[in-house]
């Protein structure tokens, strides 16, 4: 198991993987998205950025849980 891991982040971290277009659309996402919650500036980029994390660290636990299925079944 720690082989597919290793193996999986290996391919996520090569510059020629399109899944970096993945970060600046989820910020811009989160930008917008919490924009139209916030009228202040300050808790705009606070909430923005909690949700960027968010979004992130769930998409990357998904892709490590789903890459590990992959490779054991």
């Amino acid at each position: 198991m720690g082989e597919a891991l290793r193996n999986f982040f290996e391919h996520l971290l090569v510059l020629s993987n399109p899944l970096w277009l993945y970060y600046p659309l989820c910020a811009v996402a989160a930008v917008v998205y919490k924009a139209t919650k916030f009228d202040d500036p300050r808790k705009i980029a606070r909430s923005a950025l909690h949700f960027f994390l968010s979004v992130t660290v769930g998409m990357i636990v998904l892709g490590v849980v789903f890459y590990v299925l992959s490779r054991v079944f």
